[in-house]
């Protein structure tokens, strides 16, 4: 029972009391140990007062402030210490209270008898186990040293125990860590006598996956040592497929902040396409309602370190659905091929950027096809070009991959669109043939401008005789 119980009585204090009774109190963590390294914590209280005829002696408590648990012990002073130490100050040492480690507590000093108003208290923590004596000295603050080797063959991990209590066995398991340590029933159990180094399997190297032990002691304080916190990758793994339901789930493994949508990867196999109403933030688990297990179909995982794709139809899965395209003149012609029942859609885009193609105009829509269906389009000769491509997709369900054709080319024909290019195309031939015909007229100009000298025999047809005669090219200017 302390002061502050509302119950205890006092006594009203005489006049002929000295104003300060109880002065001064100090309270220590101690250590009392049985052998080294088995240590427990006591506190010791010094507390200092007048002795004076009206007091007969101090009561010293202290109570736990996690148990309230008291403990309480009395000092009476004799006829020898009233006559050597009336009047004068004096100090009483208690050096045996139990304390837990990094405990409060609440420690007062009374005069026996108790007046009123005449006392003093303190607050107390008992050291933890960052304190240098105590963390190396108690036995629950000794935690041991963890070392590990990955076999990644075996799938195991051997771990070594060192610096901790050795008469006591010591606990090693594998947990994932969250808000606590989960655990996942990994676990071995070091004896006195027995080896320091166990062997545990695994199933993942996640980032959150950790080697936990503990000596065999009420409250032992645990060490931890999580050394995968880089294996990322593995997180994106484990996703699954219910054919019958089609509904496509992932669940988080570590506590890590993670955006998930679905996407389609492009013909080039170089980007995924998100698809819209797809994100999630995922605090735990994520469900896809009707999902097409097409090859092309992807999950894409967002987080601050990047993004992670990955396909799970892409090996393994035989597409329900395919389509294919073939371009004639001025005409697209798109088939589906589907061995189930399904509805598609066809629409032609216009691609502004390497991976984002603006929706242009709908092309068609199928219902309940199955087998081989094709369909031919009429196109403008705006619309084939390597800007221009054409989609396809389901839309009887709510997940569904596009197939993209883009670089649509179109062949031209006598009187379609290569009908509007023939005046400059004519317009070409025509400059062309005047330009080689002013070359050749200069050509033979030039050629009989530079004629040389020379002599011309005139055969004369009534004389065998041969008259030479001089000519010689005259210039017009």
């Amino acid at each position: 029972m302390t002061f502050s119980d509302p119950d205890r009585p006092c006594r009203k204090r005489l006049s002929s009391l000295p104003s300060e009774i109880v002065e001064d109190l100090k309270i220590f963590t101690v250590l009392k140990c049985i052998k080294e390294r088995q240590c427990s914590t006591h506190l010791k209280v010094k507390g200092t007062l007048i002795i004076n005829e009206h007091i007969r002696g101090v009561e010293m408590c202290s109570i736990s402030m996690n148990t309230l648990q008291y403990q309480c012990v009395v000092v009476k002073f004799n006829k020898q210490a009233y006559k050597k130490f009336t009047a004068r100050s004096v100090e009483i040492e208690y050096d045996c209270f139990r304390a837990a480690v990094a405990e409060y507590t609440y420690v007062t000093l009374t005069t026996i008898p108790y007046y009123c108003d005449v006392f003093i208290k303190q607050v107390h923590q008992v050291g933890d186990c960052t304190n240098k004596e105590v963390g190396r000295n108690i036995p629950t603050c000794i935690a041991g040293k963890l070392d590990y080797v990955i076999h990644k063959t075996q799938k195991i991990l051997s771990v070594q125990v060192s610096d901790f209590v050795e008469d006591y066995a010591y606990n090693v398991r594998l947990c994932h860590k969250w808000f606590i340590c989960e655990d996942l029933g990994i676990n071995a159990l070091i004896k006195v006598q027995d080896s320091k180094e166990v062997t545990l399997p695994y199933s993942q190297l996640l980032p959150c996956l950790c080697i936990e032990g503990w000596s065999v002691l009420p409250d032992a304080r645990r060490v931890q040592l999580c050394p995968f916190k880089n294996y990322t990758a593995e997180l994106w793994n484990g996703i699954t497929y219910d054919h019958v339901t089609q509904e496509l789930a992932w669940e988080l493994a570590c506590p890590v902040e993670v955006g998930v949508n679905l996407c389609w990867m492009t013909g080039s196999n170089d980007h995924c396409i998100d698809l819209q109403d797809s994100f999630y933030k995922v605090q735990q688990k994520v469900r896809y309602s009707r999902v097409d297990p097409h090859p092309r179909l992807c999950v894409k995982f967002t987080t601050d370190e990047g993004f992670w794709v990955r396909c799970p139809f892409a090996s393994g899965y035989i597409p329900v659905w395919n389509m294919s395209t073939d371009g004639q003149l001025e005409k697209l012609q798109l088939t589906f091929m589907t061995q189930d029942k399904a509805e598609f859609k066809m629409a032609l885009c216009n691609r502004t950027a390497p991976h984002k193609c603006e929706p242009l105009k709908e092309l068609y829509v199928t219902a309940n096809t199955i087998g081989a269906h094709s369909r031919v389009f009429n196109l403008s000769y705006e619309e084939c070009g390597s800007n221009f491509c054409v989609q396809g997709w389901r839309t009887d369900i709510e997940y569904s991959a596009r197939i993209q054709f883009c670089n649509i080319m179109c062949k031209l024909n006598s009187t379609g669109a290569s009908s509007q290019y023939i005046w400059p195309i004519a317009i070409t031939v025509i400059l062309l043939i005047l330009v080689t015909v002013t070359l050749f007229i200069g050509y033979m100009f030039c050629r009989v401008l530079h004629q040389p000298y020379r002599k011309v025999f005139l055969h004369s047809t009534q004389s065998s005789k041969r008259t030479s005669v001089d000519i010689q090219g005259t210039s017009p200017f």
